[in-house]
């Protein structure tokens, strides 16, 4: 199931995008589908805990706008898509300044939310498919790739440590064997005992690896110079 959330003060725009989106998109797709009247109302559900793949929210809004709550949002929710709607072209610079996804003027709302909505569903549902089971203890844990943001196994430990969005999991095996099962490029090593998710560095300085949710992870001088190509690699085509 793919959550959306359309946030406006304007109930006109409000049921636009959602009869848009029953239109072209609900048929096709698992999705649930919420509306917020204000900024303040959509953010106030998150810290509550309810979770959302994608947002499309107008920029001008009272109180609480758009750039405003897409910041709020991405510090607890960076996986998020946000997609913002707005009148006047001049206010798409917005859009980058907080890594929107994409921005659609209202004018072409019809004509383009569904293109934007589509390729966004496309994205959560591959996803939501790239998973490995890893047995903790007794338990057999699903981890999806975006969830995993490093891995590390300590000099003579028999445990490979998965640090995750939602916490730590561990599993009896070696560092090289784990990324054998993950099967991606999506994981990089940078150290001995550490391997990074590409996809959820933030910024590199130095000889540090800043991840999200504020995780930093030390990276070897001897691979200092390819970690930084690789990750270089990826920004640029991402």
């Amino acid at each position: 199931m793919i959550k959306i959330a359309i946030v406006d003060d304007e109930e006109q725009t409000r049921e636009q995008i959602l009869r848009t989106l029953k239109e072209n998109i609900q048929k096709q797709h698992e999705v649930e589908i919420k509306l917020y009247a204000s900024g303040e109302s959509f953010f106030e559900e998150i810290q509550k805990g309810e979770a959302a793949d994608i947002l499309f929210t107008d920029i001008q809004m009272q109180q609480l706008d758009g750039v405003e709550l897409g910041k709020l949002v991405r510090r607890l929710c960076p996986d998020m898509y946000i997609v913002f709607i707005t009148s006047y072209e001049e206010y798409a610079a917005e859009s980058y300044r907080i890594e929107a996804y994409q921005y659609i003027l209202k004018q072409d709302l019809e004509f383009r939310l569904p293109g934007v909505a589509e390729q966004l569903i496309e994205k959560l549902q591959k996803q939501k498919k790239e998973f490995c089971i890893i047995k903790d203890g007794t338990e057999q844990v699903k981890l999806l790739y975006k969830d995993i943001l490093y891995l590390y196994k300590s000099k003579g430990a028999k445990y490979v440590n998965y640090v995750t969005t939602q916490g730590v999991v561990r599993e009896r095996t070696s560092l090289e064997n784990a990324l054998k099962m993950l099967n991606s490029r999506q994981f990089l090593l940078v150290e001995r005992g550490y391997a990074v998710n590409i996809k959820q560095i933030c910024r590199v300085s130095g000889d540090t690896i800043y991840l999200e949710k504020g995780y930093e992870v030390p990276v070897s001088k001897a691979r200092l110079a390819e970690v930084k190509r690789e990750i270089n690699l990826y920004w640029r085509n991402s």
